[in-house]
Parts: structure tokens; sequence; C-alpha cells
């Protein structure tokens, strides 16, 4: 849908413009001078510019957006745009289209681009103001609103429903902000309110950052805010382009500050909570008053991607089964031991896999009994070979026991209640002394060479203050680099085994997990690494389309979302990434071949970060007329509920224009010339559908052995392509450690001294390169429990024996 040029100013330079030209700072716009900028492909003719070449900066969705506009007198000759911190399948191809389409259109009235949107505007905020200053605006617009409340809405992290932002403001100020975050992640909301809001009516300013590990709940209520004042201003009488007054930044400081401890724990997802706990008990152990202990995080909120997880690994908890099994074991630990070291083929460091499960039963024990967290009966895993029950899953508030106390509200869903197990663990925390700093990011490890010893780190809070800690000892717990294109590209492209791990995998765990005090371990101290080229974790695919076209409807009599606790749902904005998950069509790779048997779980990775999904137009059609032949759904971010099977769907041809016009669809007559726009090898493309059309005959897979039921014909053209994409929750591999978690200088042999490293920092030593992350449920987040247990004992035991 086009946009009004006015609206887009307004919206959009709320997210936070600076601009130049020629080296030189530019002032804001008046109302014609705006009017005159946005619709410049109409005005160009009356030489409304002086040709020249400016910039202009705005807050796009993972930071600053640079553009770069040429002009001549009368037209746009050239738009470009960099926007390092944007997700370069979503945010980068949204600012090469946008600025292609701005320079064709000669103008900034252009669609935005679809599940990028926050970018979008930003982008488009910028060329507004560059053609101000094209035009020779300076003037500063009039503040003055109607006093009043104004709501609006935006989508947040949950794109299910959106949230709401209502401001009270008098004629020239914002009084107040409250948002109705709706479905919104507790941990989230609660670190947008805290954190956030305070500073937006402080700064008087939609343009504040954004909370690290909150970025699109935060993103969300600044686009809503922006919104309602653009409606106080209209309603005051003033222009729209009057809301920049309210998108000046908060200034930075330049503080300095030092900080000493004994043992400073970097991340505070999963594995840094429990090293930090578990560091503060035995400092407490050993002498009540020599707890010393500081953790940070670069999010402004604790739990990580492990407050998004549902079970953790552990093997015969043994108060839990004394309790909940009449004392007998769940399952056979020496035959996982031995499934386990199958799988791995060796390269999996054995003596550290038995380290975790013999005692990771004693983390569930230890998390249950002594710090809050709710958890069932262990079930097996996801494969019909992991007959192992090791998997615990958190307690469901449906079967919750009677008469037990708990530390939750059980009221609220299972997100809600995984965040309170994190309140749990951290006031525990805190009451034995420990300190934390949420928003504080380490930047770079010290390191002695002389000694061979780590000596602390240097930081930065979001607030511009520079920190230099000092500590004895240095648990790195940053939870991986799955937020960190440049180091997925460089170490996956090295792994031997397979040829398409490269390139940006898409993300549904948290991606401030960017790897720098990895790649600091690997530059400043000599850290070797293991098994870092692994694939990543991968439990889903989606289409990264996000439609907002459609309602949500709720499944009745389907009970309620376990997670989210909202009733169970359904909607046709998630057609787009049914067409990519439904395994009665030929998915093929980047090389236009099949990887494997459709619809097989947790297969996506085996392609890479995306593959193609091939359509037929009678294979569409018989969608149309009789839908899916099941139910899809994905629990990738953007999901609304997934789609219900054998239910027809008369508005595919419209999602499918959608989609199209949104540059998401391939639609070509001939095999050849879909390989083209797909830009795979027609030849293997060509050869690979029609041995696949010759199975469908036949009955039978040759290949994968796909159930006959699911071999459907493409036929004749047109044909259609539509990419998946693999959907990582984190990183697997990273610094190589030993059996007592110090990390390894790159020989292999020599520890670090000082320096350790839990959780995905690390879990490359549980596993093989040739292999993805095991289905036996739970691993990763049970490593990360288990490795934080035990590490805090071996980091104060180092520090009492230097």
């Amino acid at each position: 849908m086009k946009r009004w040029i006015a609206w887009l100013l307004c919206l959009s330079m709320a997210l936070g413009l600076t601009a130049c030209a020629g080296g030189t700072d530019a002032t804001q716009a008046d109302t014609s001078a705006a009017e005159t900028a946005g619709e410049a492909g109409t005005e160009a003719s009356q030489g409304v510019y002086t040709a020249g070449t400016y910039t202009a900066t705005a807050a796009g969705f993972g930071g600053d957006i640079t553009v770069t506009v040429t002009v001549d007198e009368n037209q746009i000759v050239s738009v470009e745009a960099v926007g390092d911190g944007e997700t370069p399948d979503r945010g980068g191809v949204a600012l090469e289209e946008l600025a292609a389409a701005i320079t064709e259109a000669g103008s900034t009235d252009v669609d935005v681009v679809a599940g990028s949107t926050i970018t979008s505007d930003a982008m488009i905020a910028a060329v507004e103001d560059a053609l101000r200053q094209a035009a020779g605006d300076t003037q500063t617009p009039e503040v003055k609103m109607a006093p009043g409340e104004y709501t609006a809405e935006a989508y947040g992290f949950m794109a299910i429903a959106p949230l709401s932002v209502t401001l009270t403001v008098d004629e020239t100020s914002i009084q107040d902000i409250e948002v109705d975050y709706n479905l919104e992640s507790l941990a989230m909301s609660r670190a947008v309110e805290e954190r956030m809001l305070p500073e937006m009516l402080e700064y008087q300013s939609v343009a504040v950052d954004s909370v690290s590990g909150c970025t699109l709940t935060s993103n969300a209520v600044k686009s809503a805010a922006s919104d309602a004042l653009v409606q106080a201003l209209e309603a005051g009488g003033s222009d729209a382009a009057a809301l920049s007054a309210f998108q000046t930044r908060e200034e930075k400081t330049d503080a300095q500050e030092t900080i000493d401890v004994d043992v400073l724990v970097v991340g505070m997802g999963g594995s840094g909570c429990a090293a930090a706990m578990s560091t503060a008990e035995a400092m407490y152990e050993n002498d009540p008053s020599s707890v010393n202990v500081l953790a940070i995080d670069k999010a402004g909120r604790f739990g990580g991607t492990s407050a998004f997880c549902g079970e953790p690994m552990a093997v015969n908890a043994p108060r839990f089964k004394e309790e909940f099994n009449n004392g007998e074991d769940y399952m056979d630990y020496d035959a996982l031991v031995a499934a386990w070291d199958e799988y791995t083929e060796g390269d999996a460091k054995m003596d550290i896999v038995e380290y975790y499960l013999s005692n990771s039963g004693e983390t569930i024990d230890w998390l249950y009994y002594e710090h809050g967290f709710e958890f069932n009966n262990p079930l097996t895993g996801f494969t019909a070979e992991d007959v192992y029950r090791c998997k615990y899953q958190y307690a469901n508030i449906q079967n919750m026991e009677e008469g037990r106390e708990y530390r939750v509200d059980v009221a609220h869903s299972m997100n809600d209640m995984v965040d309170s197990y994190f309140h749990n663990l951290i006031e525990d925390y805190e009451e034995l002394g420990g300190e934390y700093m949420l928003e504080v990011e380490a930047t770079e490890i010290l390191y002695d060479e002389a000694s061979n010893t780590v000596t602390g780190v240097l930081a930065q809070g979001a607030d511009g203050t520079q920190y230099t800690i000092h500590a004895n000892a240095v648990i790195l717990a940053s939870g991986g680099f799955a937020g960190n294109a440049q180091m997925e590209e460089e170490y996956f492209s090295q792994n031997p085994y397979y040829d398409d791990l490269g390139g940006y995998w898409t993300v549904i765990g948290m991606t401030q997990n960017d790897g720098k005090m990895i790649q600091s371990a690997i530059e400043d101290a000599g850290a070797g690494t293991y098994n870092i080229d692994m694939v990543p974790m991968v439990h889903f695919a989606t289409s990264n389309i996000v439609l907002h076209d459609y309602p949500v409807n709720v499944r009745e009599g389907e009970g309620y979302h376990l997670w989210y606790g909202w009733e169970n749902t359904w909607s046709l904005n998630d057609v787009p990434t049914a067409l990519v998950l439904c395994s009665d069509i030929p998915w093929v790779d980047i090389h236009g071949e099949r990887f494997v048997k459709e619809g097989q779980l947790f297969s996506w990775w085996i392609a890479g970060p995306t593959y193609w999904a091939v359509w037929s137009q009678d294979l569409l059609d018989n969608v149309a007329e009789n839908g899916f032949s099941q139910s899809l759904s994905t629990n990738a971010q953007g999901s609304q509920g997934g789609v219900i099977g054998n239910t027809p769907i008369p508005e595919l041809y419209d999602i499918l224009d959608t989609i199209d016009e949104m540059g998401y669809l391939i639609k070509a007559d001939t095999i050849e010339e879909l390989a083209q726009q797909m830009g795979v090898p027609a030849e293997n493309l060509t050869e690979t559908l029609a041995a696949y059309e010759g199975y469908c005959e036949s009955g039978v897979d040759e290949e994968f052995g796909k159930d006959a039921s699911k071999l459907l014909p493409l036929g004749d053209g047109p044909y259609y392509a539509i990419k998946g994409y693999s959907a990582t929750f984190s990183t697997v591999g990273g610094l190589d450690v030993d059996i007592n978690f110090n990390v390894l200088k790159d020989d292999g042999e020599t520890p670090i001294g000082g320096l350790y490293a839990v959780g995905n920092e690390s879990g490359g030593v549980l596993y093989s390169d040739k292999k993805p992350y095991v289905t036996y449920g739970g691993a990763a987040l049970g490593w990360a429990f288990t490795s934080g247990r035990l590490v805090g004992a071996k980091a104060v035991e180092y520090i009492a024996g230097k």
C-alpha cells in the first residue's frame, strides 16, 4: 500500500534523524520544504534542488542507516544506503530494494518493504532529510498539540497481535506514556517498561535507543508513539513535520569507570545466571562476607535465549526421582553415553560429555529444590530413536500439583513462568551478595601474555560509560555468535563436510549473541576453538514473510498455546510459511537439488541457510480448492498460529499476488526460466524435477523414501518457487575447553589462566562438525545450566590457589 508522504515523514523522523551536506550540519525542515522534498517526483521540473550529493542518517531496526543521495537541479540521480546493523536477509535487502525504487520513482512515494517496516521508514526518512537539504530547507516547524490522550498500535516481537501505546500530551510535551503490551513477552515488556519508557519521557523523544535483547518490542513502542504524536500535532494545528522536535537522541556520556571483582560473568542467559549463582554459592560457603562476583549482560534483561526454551536435558535427577519415581532411574545412563559416542563418531570430548551427563541430574535438583524452577517428569526426545527419558520439560501450568507451594504465579503462561524462574535465581544470587549490571556489553578481554592470564575485560554501557573491569577470573557465557553474520560466514564456510553452511542464518534466538568475546578470546588471548564450524541449532523453518492482511482466528476447542498462554490460533497470514513447509512438493537447495525427504523433522539445516519450495499451478490450484493436506505451522518468529489442513483457501491467489509484489515469489513458464530466476543451475533443477516426476509416477522415491501419498506430480507450468529459511536458536560450536571449563590455547592443551567458557560459548566439545545438534531433547539448555552450575566452584578454587 502506498504511504502518503507527509505521514511517512512524520512517522520515520521519529526514529531519530541527523543529517549533513558537504560536511556541514543541516537543520530540520518547515512544512513547505517538506512537501517540496517529499513530492520531488512532481516538483523536479521546477528546479527545486541545488545539484550535489547529500547524506542523512536515521535510526533503523538494528542501528543507524546512512543514505547518500545525489541530485541534479531537477531530480534524484542516485540513492545509496548503508546499515551495518541490519539483518542481511531482511533489512539489508530492504535497503537495496528501496534505494532502487526511490531512484526509479524519483520520489520517496514508494512501497515500504514488507517485513522490514522499521528499516524502510528509517531509510525513507533519511532520504527525505537529504532532499530537504538539497531544497535548501532550514526552518524548524512549530510544535503545538491538542492536549489529551492519543493511541496507536504497532507489531512487536509477537506478530500475532499488536501492542498499543497511549500518550498523554499537553500543547508542547509528552506527559505520560502507557503501553498495553498485549501478547508481548513479559520479559521483553518489563525491560522496555522499566528502561526505555523513562528515557522517552526524560528526553521527550521517540528516538531513544532500543533496549538490547528487546529490539522488536522497543521499536514497536517507538513507532506507535510516533503515530500518536502525529495525531496530537495535527489535532493541535501543527504540521506533522514538527514531530522532529521529539526525535532528539540522548547524549552519551564519556565517563570512565574501573571495577574490581574476584569473578566476572559475561552474559546472563541460562549458563551465565547459573554460573553467577554457583560462584556466589561457592564464595558464600567459604565465607559469607567474601562474595565478590559481578555478572553483566549486553541486553536489558536476563535469561537470554534460555528464557525462551522449554526443557533442559538431565539424567536421573537423584532427589527428583526419589520424590516422583519411587527412587527408580528414568533411563539407562550408560546407553545414552554409548549412543552419544556413536553419534559423534569419536569427535566429541567424551570425558566432558560424561562429566556433563553424570552431573546433570543434580543440576535439575539444584534448580528445582533450591531455586524455584518447576519441571515435569522427564520425557523422551524428538525422534523415534530418542528413547532416553532425559527431557525435563518445564511444568505445564495445567498439570502443576495441587497443594504444592510455588514461587511463581501459576496463572501465567509458560513464557511468563520461565521468566519468573530466572527472577528466582537472580533474587537468590543477590541475597548472597552477588551483583549484576544490564545493558553493559563486554567488548574485549584483558590478557597478560607474560603470565598467560586473563585479568578482566573492557566493557561499554548503553549510556556510553566505558568500563575497565578487573577480575581474577572471567567466565564467558554470552551465548555463541548467531547474531554475527560475519562470524557465521567465516567459520561455517570452513566446514569440510558441507559446502552450503556459509552465509547469514535467520535467528529465532537472541541476536545480541554476537560472538564478540569468542573473537576476543581467539584474537587477544590466543584461544583455540572446537567444532566452531558445526551447523547451528535449527529446529524450525520459515518464509521470513510476515503478513497482517488477514484475521487471526481461534482454533475452537483446541485449548491454549503451551508456551504463550493464549488460545491456539490459525491465520491465512501464515500461508507463505505453509508454502515452504508443505511436504507435498519438492524442496531443493541452492544447487537445484533435493536435499532431504520433505517434511523430515529438524532437516532444513542440510540445505544451509536457505532452500526453495517448488510449486506448479496445478498444485497451487489444488490448495486453493482443497487446502493443504495437513495443518502447517512453525514456532519461528512471526508465526500467527499456522494454517489448518484440508480447508479450502480461495484467498490463495490474492496472497500469491501480495508476496509477488513484495518480491518473494518467483514465477516462470518453464523449469529453465525458473532456475534462472532462482539463481540455481538450470541443468540440476531440470534433472532433479524430472527424476521427482518419475518418482511420483512410480510411487517410489528412490532418493529419500518419501511416502507415496506425498508424491504429487508438478505437471505442466507455470511453475513457482518461494524461499524457505532455516531458523536457528543459536550456534553450538565455540571455544575449546577442558573438563574444568578452562579455555585452552590454540594448541588444544594449555589452559588460559582465569578464563572459562560455558554454555554455547563452548558447546562444540560435546559434538561433531560432521553432524547437527543432537535430538535427545534439551541438550544445549542442559549444558548451559550444568556447565554454569559446575564452573563457579572451579573459578573460586582457581582464585584461592593464585
